[in-house]
C-alpha cells in the first residue's frame, strides 16, 4: 500500500513543531536554547579561525650587571596573516558552512527526538488507559463468568475445575490489570520529566499518512549524512590545500627605551612584507591526504546507506500501519456484532428468556471491541509519529 500526502503537509507540519515546543519542560526548552546559542557562536569562530591574532607584547626589566642600575622597556606589536593557501581558506570557510548545516541538522534532531518523547509518552498513556479500562471490564466479565459456574456447581451441573478455572482467569486478569497500572505510573513520571503539563491537557496533532517521497526528500538522517559527506568533502580539500604554496602578510612594530643612570636611548622598528611558503617535505603528507579522501568516500557510502535504510524503515512501518488498520476492521466488525447480540440479550431479557449477567456481559464486551478499536488506533498514530520525527520540522 503507498501513502497518500500532498507537499503542503510538510509545511503545515511546522505549525505542530511550534505548537508541541511549548509543552516541553522550562528546564529543557532553555538547555536547547543554550545550546543553539552555543552552536551559533562556534559556527562564527570556525569561520573566522583563518584570520591570525594582532599580537601585542610589553616588557620591563631591571638590572645592575654593569655596576649601575638600569632599566629596559620593550613594547611590540606584531601580525603574520595568510591571504592565500592555495584554497584553503575558501575551503576553511566551506567547511565551517557544512560544519554549521551538520550542527544545526544536530540540533533539529535532538529538539525533535524530545517532542517524539513526549508525544509518544501522551499517546503510550493515553493506551494504557484504555487498555487498564480493558482489563476492568474483562474483570467484571469473568466474576460474572465465576457467580454464573458456581451457581451450576452449586446445582450439581458443573465440575469444580472449570469454577476454579474461572477464579484463576479472574486473577490473572487482576494481576495484568496491576501491572499495566505499574506501567503507566512509570511512564507518567518519565513524562513529568519532560513537560510541566498533564499529560491530558497536551493536544495531539493528528499525523496524516506520508507518501515514501516525501519521507525521503524530507528525511533528517540522510540530511545529515549529507552534510557530513561535504563536511568530509571539504576537510580533504584542506588538508591537501596544507602542503601546497601559502601567501602572507607579515608585519612588526617594535619600540624600546633604555635608561643606564643618566643616559637615555629610545629605538623603534618596524618591518612588514611578503612571504611565500610551502612544506617541501612532511613525513605524513601522503598519510594525511590519503585519510581525508577515504573519510570522505566512507561519508559518501554512508550517505547512500541510510538513504537505503531509510526506505527500509519506512517500508516497515508502512506494513506496520496496514496490519493495525485490519486489526481497526476486525474491531469495528466485533463492535456491530456485540451492537446485535445485546439488542437481543435486551430483548431476551424483557421475555424473560435472558438474564441480567447474560446482557452485562455482552456489554462489557462490546465496550472491549470499542476500546480495541481505540488502542489500534493509537497504535497507528504512535507508529506515524515515527515517521514524522524523521523528518525535518514536522514535530
Amino acid at each position: 500500500m503507498l501513502f497518500l500526502v500532498s507537499l503542503s503537509l510538510v509545511f503545515t507540519s511546522t505549525l505542530v513543531a511550534s505548537e508541541a515546543y511549548k509543552y516541553l519542560s522550562d528546564e529543557k526548552k532553555e538547555i536547547l536554547n543554550i545550546e543553539k546559542e552555543v552552536n551559533t557562536k562556534q559556527a562564527t569562530n570556525l569561520k573566522l579561525d583563518w584570520i591570525n591574532p594582532i599580537v601585542a607584547s610589553y616588557s620591563y626589566s631591571k638590572s645592575d650587571q654593569i655596576g649601575a642600575f638600569s632599566t629596559s622597556k620593550f613594547f611590540r606589536i606584531s601580525f603574520d596573516q595568510p591571504i592565500f593557501k592555495s584554497g584553503g581558506i575558501y575551503f576553511a570557510i566551506k567547511y565551517s558552512d557544512a560544519n554549521k548545516k551538520f550542527k544545526e541538522i544536530a540540533q533539529s534532531t535532538k529538539e525533535s527526538n524530545l517532542i517524539k518523547s513526549l508525544y509518544d509518552s501522551v499517546l503510550n498513556l493515553k493506551k494504557l488507559d484504555a487498555q487498564i479500562q480493558k482489563a476492568t471490564l474483562s474483570i467484571l466479565n469473568a466474576k460474572i463468568d465465576i457467580q454464573r459456574k458456581k451457581e451450576q456447581f452449586d446445582s450439581g451441573l458443573l465440575d469444580s475445575s472449570f469454577l476454579d478455572s474461572a477464579i484463576l482467569n479472574k486473577t490473572k486478569l487482576e494481576h495484568q490489570r496491576l501491572s499495566l497500572e505499574a506501567s503507566k505510573f512509570a511512564l507518567q513520571k518519565s513524562f513529568e520529566n519532560l513537560s510541566d503539563y498533564d499529560y491530558k491537557e497536551v493536544n495531539l496533532p493528528h499525523f496524516e499518512s506520508v507518501s515514501q517521497e516525501v519521507f525521503i526528500k524530507n528525511n533528517i538522517e540522510i540530511s545529515s549524512s549529507h552534510s557530513n559527506k561535504n563536511q568530509a568533502k571539504e576537510l580533504k580539500n584542506m588538508t591537501i590545500s596544507n602542503y601546497l604554496p601559502t601567501f602572507s602578510l607579515y608585519g612588526d612594530y617594535s619600540h624600546k627605551d633604555d635608561e643606564v643612570q643618566f643616559f637615555k636611548q629610545a629605538k623603534e622598528y618596524k618591518t612588514y612584507g611578503v612571504r611565500v611558503s610551502m612544506p617541501i617535505f612532511a613525513i605524513n603528507r601522503g598519510r594525511d591526504i590519503e585519510i581525508r579522501k577515504l573519510e570522505y568516500l566512507k561519508a559518501k557510502i554512508a550517505l547512500k546507506d541510510s538513504k537505503k535504510a531509510s526506505i527500509h524503515e519506512f517500508q516497515t512501518i508502512e506494513n506496520t500501519i496496514s496490519i493495525l488498520k485490519k486489526r481497526v476492521e476486525i474491531a469495528k466488525s466485533d463492535l456491530l456484532l456485540y451492537n446485535s447480540l445485546v439488542k437481543n440479550a435486551q430483548d431476551g431479557l424483557a421475555a424473560g428468556e435472558k438474564t441480567i449477567l447474560d446482557v452485562d456481559t455482552l456489554k462489557n464486551s462490546k465496550e472491549i471491541a470499542s476500546l480495541d478499536e481505540k488502542i489500534y488506533n493509537i497504535d497507528i498514530e504512535l507508529e506515524l509519529l515515527k515517521l514524522y520525527a524523521k523528518m525535518s520540522d514536522a514535530i
